[in-house]
């Protein structure tokens, strides 16, 4: 399988690499899916969405672990913000204990996957090692 380019000019394209990584590189005691949110839609599309529980701000990409963790990862391109919605959703998310993080390029995710403990090559020893370091 071959990754496509690092320098990626969307987000779409960004997140499409890393979901080409973590078939490669994700732990088998993990799952991963994408929560297609965004994009532009027929209004009919958008209010059936929102009556079926559709909220603003909700990452990109979620992370069901062992031992009953999840985690949340926003992906953005350089220069992309966070919205209101999705500050208040990384805020909540946090307080209740859930990991939460946000990348602009590949390595970020990567090394936010390592710190925790989602990938192949990261014991949980090493995870907790990256994780300290990424704080």
């Amino acid at each position: 399988m071959r990754l496509r380019s690092p320098l990626a000019t969307s987000e779409h394209q960004l997140q499409a690499t890393l979901c080409q990584y973590l078939a490669l590189a994700l732990r088998p005691d993990c799952y991963f899916f994408a929560v297609p949110n965004g994009g532009v839609r027929h209004i009919r599309v958008a209010v059936r969405l929102k009556e079926e529980g559709a909220k603003r701000g909700i990452p990109d990409l979620i992370f069901l672990m062992p031992h009953g963790r999840t985690a949340f990862l926003e992906m953005k391109i350089k220069g992309g913000k966070l919205s209101t919605d999705q500050k208040a959703f990384r805020d909540m998310a946090r307080s209740l204990g859930f990991e939460w993080g946000m990348a602009k390029t590949m390595d970020q995710a990567i090394e936010f996957l390592a710190s925790i403990g989602a990938l192949r090559n990261y014991p949980r020893e090493e995870a907790n090692q990256a994780q300290e370091k990424a704080k």
